[in-house]
């Protein structure tokens, strides 16, 4: 609603009053000069638009949100609840005259005394729980439109199972772990607790961050003024921040996943220059997916090599193919014809691109070769690790997953960062190179018996293909594909 209310000087003065800023305050939270903000509370001057949108910001970010009655500050309630199939941050923003609805909501949970907020972070989905839920639904739901969704997650539990109420998610992989441990348990009772076997030594080396990409995600939308993390400038500097920067191309089915932290030129150059790369070596794998992305046929993509065509048409793949051989197995061949050309290393610097745009912000001083390469001097005579893929049986995802490991401590042999990218069952798991962390290039590093010792869980999928992706030259693609039959 605030961004439809045009913002106007008195906006301005009755904002700072509420939060009982100067104009030097809020000039320092918007990166704007004190003059631009004092010549539009005179009315002598109007900002140019990135620097109003900046002061928009800083206010909203501060808890000002812009009403058709004027600026008001909304209190807030975080909640994570934590069930047996994941979790989920529900916050209640309420101004003062909304304080009842809210303390309801905390009412069927715990219990309030003045300021005090009590919850109690085990909880069962009782059927009475559920029926408070639904009177809740009833009463606050016009106003409060999160209970819909509440009802919604605790409707879907058995009656009996029990959930978490955690005032927020978190913040460390091992801390995530325990209290899943602790839900199945609870919900489990006589079953023995799992040990440390597969991923103990991992996360007591490495914070895990896995994005969400079912739903709109948008890495370093509440940091002011925005940086862009690939040429370090901001708004002042004369970047513009107007385009959605995906951190996951649209083409490999992600339109959730989203930066603030990218500038439009920058997305421009990763949009032109290293992601086509990507996409085309992912070309068969997003066929046989049935990968949605933008454009014709549902967006699924329509592949030519040559005169031959692959396409999804939503139930099945359709092959047009000039040379097709069958043998005494049953076995079919298709050779195709040339198609698209990428550039080998611009894949890896694709890939490793999307782990910095999501990587921790205190990481960044690390990075800044890394930074430099993947945005500024991509052709380079270092050596780079190679990539491992393998096709993985994990259930079905229709989003791209990201999943990035950071080292928590210096180690000699384990890589600072190592990143997992996931389309279907196909992933790719890729050192992040040029670390000021890393102690040596990392070539080798997947053989190397510390990290086997440490991501134990890579060796269930069996078998790893290593990819050299360090040529400089573009490639064409002539992909031979082999169906056998199913085997009874």
């Amino acid at each position: 609603m605030s961004a439809e209310i045009e913002l106007g000087a008195d906006d301005v003065r009755a904002a700072r009053a509420l939060l009982q800023w100067s104009q030097a305050d809020l000039a320092k939270a918007a990166g704007v000069g004190v003059s631009t903000i004092a010549d539009f509370e005179k009315g002598t001057r109007t900002p140019i638009a990135n620097n109003l949108s900046a002061t928009r910001r800083a206010f909203e970010v501060a808890g000002v949100t812009f009403t058709p009655t004027g600026p008001t500050i909304y209190s807030e309630l975080s909640l994570y609840i934590l069930t047996q199939t994941g979790g989920t941050e529900m916050r209640f923003r309420y101004a003062a005259e909304g304080a009842t609805a809210v303390q309801d909501v905390v009412s069927v949970f715990g219990t309030t005394d003045g300021n005090t907020i009590e919850l109690d972070a085990v909880q069962s989905a009782s059927p009475a729980l559920k029926g408070s839920i639904d009177k809740l639904v009833e009463r606050h739901g016009g106003a409060v439109p999160q209970l819909n969704k509440l009802k919604q997650i605790i409707g879907r539990l058995a009656d009996g199972e029990y959930f978490l109420l955690l005032p927020a998610q978190p913040e460390t992989s091992a801390g995530r772990l325990e209290v899943e441990r602790f839900l199945h348990g609870l919900n489990h009772p006589d079953e023995k607790p799992e040990g440390d076997e597969l991923f103990g030594v991992l996360l007591t080396h490495y914070d895990i961050a896995n994005p969400r990409t079912d739903r709109l995600t948008v890495i370093g939308k509440d940091l002011l003024p925005r940086r862009c993390r690939f040429c370090n400038r901001t708004s002042a500097d004369g970047a513009t921040f107007k385009k959605a920067a995906h951190v996951i191309p649209t083409a490999l089915g992600n339109d959730h996943l989203k930066s603030a932290q990218e500038c439009d030129d920058c997305n421009e150059y990763f949009g032109c220059d290293t992601e086509p790369s990507l996409i085309a070596m992912l070309d068969i794998q997003r066929v046989f997916l049935g990968t949605q992305g933008r454009g014709k046929v549902d967006g699924r993509p329509k592949l030519w090599f040559g005169e031959d065509v692959l396409v999804h048409d939503g139930s099945k793949v359709n092959i047009t193919a000039q040379t097709v051989r069958h043998d005494p197995s049953g076995a079919l061949t298709v050779e195709l014809g040339k198609g698209a050309s990428l550039t080998p290393s611009a894949v890896y610097r694709a890939l490793t691109k999307m782990v910095l745009s999501v990587v921790a912000d205190d990481q960044l001083p690390f990075l800044k070769e890394t930074i430099n390469w993947v945005r500024h001097t991509p052709n380079t005579d270092r050596l780079l690790p190679k990539v491992a893929t393998a096709v993985v049986f994990l259930p079905p995802d229709p989003s791209a997953q990201l999943t990035v490991y950071t080292r928590r401590a210096p180690h000699p042999r384990l890589p600072h960062i190592v990143g997992e990218f996931r389309l279907g069952c196909y992933m790719y798991v890729f050192a992040v190179p040029f670390s000021q962390q890393d102690e040596w290039d990392l070539v080798g590093y997947f053989d190397e018996e510390d990290f086997q010792a440490t991501f134990k869980h890579y060796a269930l999928a069996g078998r790893w293909d290593h990819q050299d992706l360090s040529r400089q030259s573009k490639v064409s693609m002539t992909p031979r594909l082999k169906f056998v039959p199913k085997t009874k």
